[in-house]
């Protein structure tokens, strides 16, 4: 039997479902990712308590932008991601880029600027630490593709665009062109590509079929492995392949993608 890896979750905000992990889907493999400095230890602790089914993911997400700035995230941050990816044997995430997502707050976008130096500052790091990093992306791939393509940036072994939202064309033409496909995965989950199934399809079949990755994207243990099971099926339905065949592919490539 293939593991199941979940790349991308955030299980660590539902303490309440945690006995999940005690009992059931012994096959399942969880990247919770940490995103705004107050749950780094959520995902520290969650690692302690299932040391065999947590590979943990530290990171700063574009939504917390302001609370950076602000030194509301305290400037050592920088230092305290580097030692909890090191001594907890985890990877780069969840970061990026958003170009869309309000601030409930106050209603206004998220600063973009700020975003860009944020990102290129923790790609920085997951290239000295050599861990791939799970990105998030919205409406700001050319942004993105500009600081992967620039040749000055320092980057990832690996970078994975989870629930990818962009168009079929960019992954062909931007991100799986030239030297670049050899450092790039893609990850599809039910709760986000699935409210569009006929492009993410079109996506599917745009990702090398050793580049592709699944993931759940929620917070509840208790319903990520149905959700798995959806974009999973979903996967192997659009290249016409078994789910068996399927979970063996998925997991050769998720543990290429983690090194792990």
């Amino acid at each position: 039997m293939a593991y199941v890896y979940d790349v991308h979750c955030h299980i660590q905000q539902s303490p309440e479902s945690f006995d999940v992990l005690d009992s059931s889907a012994p096959g399942v493999l969880y990247c919770p990712q940490g995103t705004n400095y107050m749950d780094w230890a959520s995902v520290a602790e969650l690692k302690d308590r299932f040391p065999d089914k947590i590979v943990p993911a530290f990171g700063l997400h574009p939504w917390f932008i302001e609370q950076v700035v602000s030194g509301e995230i305290p400037g050592s941050w920088a230092t305290e991601l580097k030692d909890l990816i090191t001594r907890h044997n985890g990877t780069l995430g969840e970061c990026g880029l958003d170009k869309a997502a309000r601030n409930p707050a106050t209603n206004k976008q998220y600063p973009f600027e700020p975003q860009l130096a944020l990102l290129k500052q923790q790609l920085t790091l997951a290239h000295e630490l050599d861990v791939p990093a799970s990105l998030h992306c919205v409406k700001a791939y050319p942004e993105l593709y500009s600081i992967i393509k620039s040749g000055t940036q320092a980057l990832p072994p690996r970078i994975m665009l989870h629930s990818y939202s962009g168009s079929p064309d960019m992954l062909s033409q931007m991100f799986f062109k030239d030297e670049l496909a050899q450092r790039m995965y893609v990850s599809f989950s039910a709760a986000i590509n699935g409210r569009n199934l006929d492009k993410t399809r079109a996506c599917i079949k745009a990702v090398p079929l050793d580049k592709l990755l699944v993931e759940s994207d929620l917070d509840d243990a208790r319903h990520t492995v149905e959700a798995l099971d959806t974009v999973i099926c979903l996967v192997a339905d659009t290249h016409g392949m078994s789910v068996a065949d399927t979970k063996v592919m998925l997991a050769r490539n998720s543990q290429a993608f983690l090194g792990k």
